[in-house]
């Protein structure tokens, strides 16, 4: 499987989950909606909400509602 690099997880934002991403990617239209898959360190993820704030993509992920649950994320690199 091939996989196309989107970004990376550069922080959190808030206390609710919600991950910041900065990405440089030329089709952010296509791939950052609720319902898409995004693929972290191997690991297949589904995006719960999305919104665009300032240069970020501001994501929330299926299953997390904490800020101590995504910390494991940070810095990571997004496919």
């Amino acid at each position: 499987m091939n996989k196309i690099y989107i970004g990376k997880v550069v922080n959190t934002h808030g206390i609710k989950g919600e991950i910041r991403i900065l990405s440089n990617f030329e089709y952010k239209d296509k791939v950052f909606k609720v319902g898409q898959k995004l693929i972290i360190d191997d690991k297949d993820y589904v995006i719960k909400s999305y919104r665009h704030h300032k240069n970020f993509e501001m994501v929330t992920l299926n299953d997390y509602k904490d800020i101590n649950e995504v910390l494991f994320l940070m810095k990571k690199k997004v496919y």
